[in-house]
């Protein structure tokens, strides 16, 4: 993987985790709104644990490689963004938010790996 999608790669778990950051100070200044700001909490634990091999890939990973791993991810969240739209129960509001939020980066770095994937094979 180029330099540049490392970066990448790094900058989204760097937003996912001071979104992490955020959501627990919040919940803990914010009392009213603490469920709320605990589902976010969850939202993102679900996207770190299911980004876990992301974390752990080796910079020689291919752009299509990534790709693939980005779009599986992808998949999963997108199916899990639409069982919280069904349930909309316990802390689902904040848990969709969390994951919403994280589904625009992760297309953007899908996106990115594509345009890397396109260099690469020409």
């Amino acid at each position: 993987m180029n330099s540049t999608l490392q970066r990448a790669v790094t900058s989204f778990y760097n937003l996912v985790y001071e979104a992490q950051t955020f959501a627990t100070t919040m919940s803990r200044l914010d009392s009213a709104d603490q469920e709320h700001y605990g589902g976010r909490i969850e939202g993102l634990n679900w996207v770190l644990d299911r980004c876990q091999e992301l974390e752990d890939m080796d910079a020689n990973l291919t752009p299509s490689s990534l790709q693939r791993v980005l779009t599986d991810v992808k998949s999963d969240l997108d199916h899990e963004l639409s069982v919280q739209r069904r349930e909309k129960g316990r802390r689902a509001d904040g848990r969709e938010e969390a994951l919403t939020f994280v589904s625009d980066y992760l297309t953007s770095l899908i996106t990115a790996t594509e345009i890397e994937s396109a260099k690469s094979s020409v």
